[in-house]
């Protein structure tokens, strides 16, 4: 289901606000050290992109080197399925430092969005998205099994195409 909050006034505006605010900085701030890390020498990646997994926030596992051959051969090695991304090698200290580094990257959590929303969290279920758009409205989309309408009264069900027009910005 998809939904918007215009009323920037009410809490569960707020609550989603502040959290998406915070991953967005997460986000900024593990690219940083990734980058501090092991380099900026890479375009592509291993691992899970946006806020759609358990931590909310894009987890790396590998990348894939512009210049692989000047990386130091005891901290990566290539990836036995995807050729040409590089993974740390667990079996050396400098492997193993990045590895810790990466899984220990700040994030967030999906239990975060559930209880915001007052959804329980179990079963099956869709990874929740919420977006703070360049309108200042917040679109959210949850699993069909979570009626929020019904339960909250400042937020609206509204069209997939709707959706995407106030996420890209062509809609106020």
């Amino acid at each position: 289901m998809y939904y918007k909050i215009t009323n920037n006034k009410c809490k569960l505006y707020k609550q989603l606000y502040a959290l998406r605010t915070e991953e967005h900085e997460i986000e900024e701030s593990n690219k940083k050290k990734v980058k501090e890390t092991i380099g900026d020498d890479w375009d592509e990646f291993l691992g899970r992109d946006g806020q759609q997994n358990y931590w909310r926030v894009t987890q790396y596992t590998g990348f894939k080197f512009n210049h692989p051959e000047s990386l130091p051969p005891k901290t990566w090695k290539e990836h036995k399925e995807y050729a040409g991304f590089y993974i740390p090698d667990n079996r050396t200290k400098n492997g193993k430092k990045i590895t810790e580094m990466l899984d220990n990257l700040p994030h967030s959590s999906i239990k975060k969005v559930f209880g915001i929303l007052e959804c329980e969290l179990y079963g099956k279920f869709a990874f929740p998205f919420v977006e703070i758009c360049d309108n200042g409205n917040i679109v959210v989309f949850m699993s069909d099994r979570y009626d929020l309408e019904k339960k909250f009264k400042d937020i609206i069900e509204i069209t997939t195409k709707e959706f995407y027009q106030i996420l890209e910005g062509d809609k106020q």
